[in-house]
């Protein structure tokens, strides 16, 4: 009796075992098959861009997963061999986007010290590009800054500065996405921190929200908060001739107008991350799957339909202003982006290339819509880097050189 007891536990215990190591490797495959899957609505939309941009950490736990499992599964051949190459085919899956990563952190590096259209690198210089984390923003002093549009609706700004920094520092603006129809300036608060202690004064600004307030008057809001900041910049040891402009997703997008649009005092550098271009296109193309509702949002933004508005559309999209001149521009954007397709970036690229404008393209094959949102993902370890390895050239290094004696 005592045998057959003793028995019965030991089946017991192994079938519990090979349920548990079933069962973990299971979820392990799963999140591995979300990081490579399309975002069907809103809400999933999170889960795909924690497990594509933290698909290294998906690595390391399921190669340890693997170690484990084969240990417990020692009595049991079939089922070891089977987990193992399960395992291993997980890890292949999620190990892909930081080799992309490696070579895609090189390549940009390459075309932000390039020193003309052809590529070709200044005598002396390396890619080099960091792939480390963000730096710890220890320094940096935030304050928020109350302001009214021209309705009088309230707005407010946040400023990040570093307050070890000494003498004036290149002032970079931000503007945050949301649709149009969302959003604060704490958005990528962590970049935000980074860049300040970095050498920046960020400031991240605010304007009105759609439907409520349709096209223009959030770059009428963005244009206000540039004049607030131009007159600010001393107060907070900032350099008014030296300011940059970068915006994620509708902020990139009124980055760019700002920054295009005729009239508007110039700016040295914009920063767009998978920002729209063209908003008829935008409107009449819509990703698949559609998860937010492109149509919705576009029109909504600007008060009605392409057909029914098209001088608005050319005046709302900064495709209308491409032409010799324009300041410098960075576009961060994901492969698998089903917010603002792809397309729309890469156009863009070749139309101010078009225009003899200097650009940089820089194109994460793993990334949705976000991607640099994830803490120490690796979109926002590429974009960081690639970010301070642009600024620093156009409004640093170009500063040094335009003040050596001739």
């Amino acid at each position: 009796m005592l045998m057959t007891s003793l028995g019965t536990d030991r089946t017991t215990a192994s079938v519990a075992t090979r349920a548990t190591v079933l069962g973990v490797s299971l979820l392990l495959a799963l999140l591995a098959v979300i990081s490579v899957m399309p975002a069907w609505s809103m809400s999933m939309l999170p889960f795909v861009l924690a497990t594509s941009e933290l698909s290294p950490l998906l690595a390391v736990l399921t190669l340890v997963w693997l170690l484990v499992s084969r240990r417990f599964l020692a009595r049991h051949r079939a089922w070891r061999a089977a987990v193992t190459v399960a395992l291993l085919g997980t890890s292949v899956l999620t190990l892909r986007p930081l080799v992309q990563a490696r070579h895609i952190a090189h390549r940009a590096q390459s075309d932000v010290l390039a020193t003309d259209a052809t590529g070709a690198l200044p005598p002396g210089a390396r890619t080099t590009l960091s792939f480390a984390g963000l730096p710890s923003a220890r320094d940096v002093r935030e304050q928020d800054v109350g302001y009214v549009a021209a309705d009088g609706s309230p707005l407010a700004m946040r400023v990040f500065r570093n307050t070890e920094a000494r003498g004036v520092q290149p002032i970079l603006v931000v503007l945050y996405g949301g649709a149009w129809r969302g959003g604060d300036p704490m958005q990528g608060a962590r970049v935000s921190r980074a860049l300040a202690q970095h050498g920046y004064v960020v400031v991240a600004i605010d304007y009105r929200h759609a439907p409520r307030f349709t096209h223009p008057a959030q770059l009428d809001d963005v244009r206000r908060s540039l004049a607030l900041v131009r007159d600010s910049a001393v107060g907070w040891h900032g350099d008014a001739a030296r300011i940059a402009l970068l915006g994620r997703s509708a902020g990139g997008h009124l980055a760019e107008l700002a920054a295009y649009a005729p009239g508007d005092p110039p700016v040295q550098a914009v920063v767009a991350l998978y920002a729209p271009w063209n908003l008829a296109d935008g409107y009449r193309d819509v990703p698949t799957p559609d998860p937010i509702g492109v149509r919705g949002v576009i029109g909504n933004f600007i008060g009605g339909t392409p057909d029914a508005m098209p001088a608005r559309y050319r005046d709302a999209s900064p495709s209308s202003y491409v032409r010799p001149g324009l300041p410098p521009t960075l576009l961060l954007f994901g492969s698998r982006d089903h917010l603002v397709k792809p397309e729309f970036n890469r156009a863009a690229a070749m139309a101010l290339r078009a225009a003899r404008g200097r650009v940089i393209a820089v194109e994460l094959p793993w990334s949705e819509h976000g991607f640099d949102l994830v803490p120490a993902g690796l979109g926002e370890r590429l974009a960081y880097r690639t970010i301070v390895a642009f600024l620093d050239r156009e409004l640093v290094e170009a500063r040094a050189v335009s003040r050596r004696p001739r």
